[in-house]
């Protein structure tokens, strides 16, 4: 099928405006055959669907797109020797409408603000494992219930941020990275990166994976996205979740329990996104990933990648001056954050063109 409308499926599953979404040049019939299949009629949809506000917005515009390429055609050159083009099917309009009417009730019971949804990211399956249905032929997956505003329950880990997108893509396109390693994530969010590592470890030997968050709703609901059985990540061999707190690693009481933790994680790879975000987290971030890399048994010990969007300059200078104090520092790749392959677009509100710089850490030699 065309990529142009494997793009329409991705802006779906990852709720991409729909004014921003381009329109395939394609005929009617592929651009229906497309959106009933595998957006509408699709299972995967049917379970883990995007948002009610979403959905109505999008098949209104998806409709009218239809509606218009209808018309097109049948007012064309050639429709005098040609089939007129069908109707829309009966389905698309039924299925917008519903939404419309649910959408109501629950603005007539008090509930009118954005409501958590599932995301649905997709990449080429190469080497990391699919689940039994895919959502698209050739393609893996990570499907995450997430909130769809900045900041819900006091707290920005509740959605997934270019960094993450970003540092994923690394990871897909460098699967030797994570392969058969034990893999610890500080501040792993709803759950993006450990479900795409769960789908590299899914084909390595004894692999261990240790999702960390502050916060415990944060926590929780990377448990419970982490256990989706659409994402491969639900059968992961050993997956481990631990609240930690980055302010021990500055305490000379707790810092011994802590020191403890990373000796029974034992990583190999220590990962990290959009974590020095502001600058009085950073002192506490430093320590906690020089705690985690002074883990393990000799040699050269464990190895970070740390994705860090450059929101403010002097701050993410600050990071990496206290970081080398510390650590050894390499700067490996420089991306913006359009250029993810999830969604191929921004955060809303957010640059295209901003940098997001992936860093290597390890040990001071």
């Amino acid at each position: 099928m065309s990529a142009s409308l494997f793009d329409v499926l991705r802006a779906y599953g990852t709720l991409q405006p729909p004014k921003g979404i381009e329109k395939p040049d394609v005929p009617f019939a592929a651009a229906h055959e497309f959106l009933l299949k595998h957006l509408l009629l699709n299972p995967h949809f049917d379970d883990y669907p995007p948002s009610r506000q979403y959905q109505i917005k999008f098949w209104k515009w998806a409709i009218e797109w239809l509606e218009s390429l209808m018309s097109d055609e049948a007012r064309g050159p050639l429709i005098r020797f040609c089939t007129p083009p069908d109707s829309l099917d009966e389905r698309m309009y039924t299925h917008h409408v519903e939404l419309m009417s649910e959408e109501a009730i629950a603005k007539g019971a008090g509930s009118a603000g954005p409501t958590p949804s599932y995301m649905t990211y997709l990449w080429p399956s190469g080497d990391s494992a699919s689940v039994g249905r895919p959502v698209y032929p050739g393609c893996a997956s990570a499907t995450l219930l997430e909130s769809r505003t900045i900041t819900e329950g006091g707290t920005t880990g509740l959605r997934t941020w270019s960094a993450s997108l970003i540092l994923g893509q690394h990871m897909l396109s460098h699967p030797e990275l994570v392969k058969g390693k034990r893999v610890l994530e500080l501040g792993c969010g709803s759950g993006f990166l450990g479900v795409v590592t769960g789908s590299i470890h899914a084909s390595a030997d004894e692999p261990s994976l240790w999702l960390t968050d502050m916060n415990e709703s944060v926590l929780q609901r990377c448990k419970v996205n982490m256990r989706l059985f659409c994402n491969q990540s639900h059968t992961h061999p050993d997956l481990n979740f631990e609240l930690l707190d980055w302010s021990d690693a500055l305490s000379p009481r707790k810092r011994p329990a802590l020191e403890t933790f990373f000796r029974r994680a034992r990583p190999d790879l220590v990962l990290g996104a959009d974590l020095a975000y502001d600058p009085s987290i950073i002192p506490p971030l430093v320590n906690i990933l020089a705690a985690a890399l002074q883990s393990g048994d000799g040699g050269p010990g464990p190895t970070a990648y740390i994705a860090v969007t450059v929101r403010n300059e002097e701050t993410h200078s600050d990071f990496l001056r206290q970081a080398k104090q510390l650590l050894s520092v390499e700067d490996t790749h420089t991306f913006t954050v359009a250029e993810n392959i999830f969604t191929r677009t921004a955060e809303l509100g957010q640059d295209a063109s901003q940098a997001i710089r992936l860093y290597k850490f390890g040990r001071k030699p």
